[in-house]
């Protein structure tokens, strides 16, 4: 297949449609010169002449002339083409990734009302410690806990959080210091840079040093923790979000007076294109709607 420049075509395309190379230059952000040269390499390979050069304008021969509504239709099939590629497949089913501590402790309790709200839009979980690989098109959108600076996606800032000291109701005594409970609890440490540094506040705030509270169990996945303090094994520095069910229910309590704010947030991520889609922008604003409505209803809780 013997085509001229692709580039060639498209600065003949914009000269042809303005009737100037100065306004196709201006159009496409280059000079005036080079809408020429690339026309003069045009017409050298079609070895036609395409424009009659005026001194304010240009006009199409009628090589131009022949030539223009196939150049018109070329570029509007590619154009479409892209396009086919950015358009959602699936309208109707939202394809989600998030950490499978945030689908339990969160999303799990609450995407009811999403499907009350939105019954036509399918919801998909895909519960995973792996961020996604948008390339293959099976996930549509995902949620992530960290600082948003994830490579080759969009981020869109959901939420916040923070770390309270959660425990089996019974555990401890709110009448009572916690300085001294404290070292008579066993410590549950989710191996996370917040809670580590949570604990290290807290135990500062207490005046008690680090060595005098052994760590009774270390875990690597927020949930699990969230398990290990419901069944009694200690106490843990936990994320708010993740438990509220827990506190509404009474299954768990936060001891009063100490909060650390996480330097993790919630984060809506995907390619770029994916959030002009209608089921992302509703599952976004519902989604902040409910954090939002969470952070008011726990409020008689703090």
């Amino acid at each position: 297949m013997n085509l001229p420049p692709l580039k060639s075509l498209w600065y003949f395309k914009h000269a042809a449609e303005l009737g100037s190379f100065k306004l196709a230059a201006e159009k496409l952000f280059v000079s005036q010169a080079a809408v020429s040269q690339q026309i003069r390499l045009l017409e050298a390979n079609l070895q036609c002449e395409l424009f009659t050069r005026h001194t304010r304008f240009v006009a199409l021969t009628r090589q131009g002339e022949q030539l223009l509504p196939h150049v018109l239709k070329g570029f509007s099939c590619l154009q479409n083409g892209v396009n086919s590629l950015r358009q959602d497949e699936q309208p109707h089913c939202l394809n989600l990734s998030v950490l499978p501590s945030f689908a339990s402790g969160w999303l799990l309790q609450h995407v009811s009302g999403f499907q009350r709200a939105y019954p036509g839009i399918h919801l998909r979980i895909d519960p995973s410690d792996h961020h996604a690989n948008f390339s293959q098109g099976h996930v549509d959108l995902g949620i992530r806990f960290g600082l948003g600076n994830y490579s080759d996606v969009h981020s869109e800032l959901l939420a916040d959080d923070s770390l309270f000291l959660a425990y089996k109701p019974g555990l401890l005594d709110v009448n009572l210091p916690l300085k001294e409970q404290l070292l008579k609890q066993n410590i549950i440490m989710d191996i996370c840079p917040d809670a580590e540094q949570g604990w290290q506040t807290l135990i500062t705030s207490l005046g008690v040093c680090s060595a005098s509270v052994p760590v009774f169990l270390e875990i690597d996945n927020a949930a699990l923790v969230i398990q290990a303090t419901l069944a009694g094994q200690g106490i843990a520095l936990v994320r708010r979000r993740l438990i509220e069910s827990h506190i509404k229910l009474g299954q768990l309590a936060l001891f009063p007076g100490f909060e650390y704010a996480c330097s993790y947030k919630y984060y809506l991520v995907g390619p770029k294109d994916h959030f002009k889609w209608e089921k992302v922008i509703a599952f976004k604003e519902w989604l902040l709607s409910q954090f939002k409505q969470d952070d008011e209803a726990f409020k008689p809780y703090l």
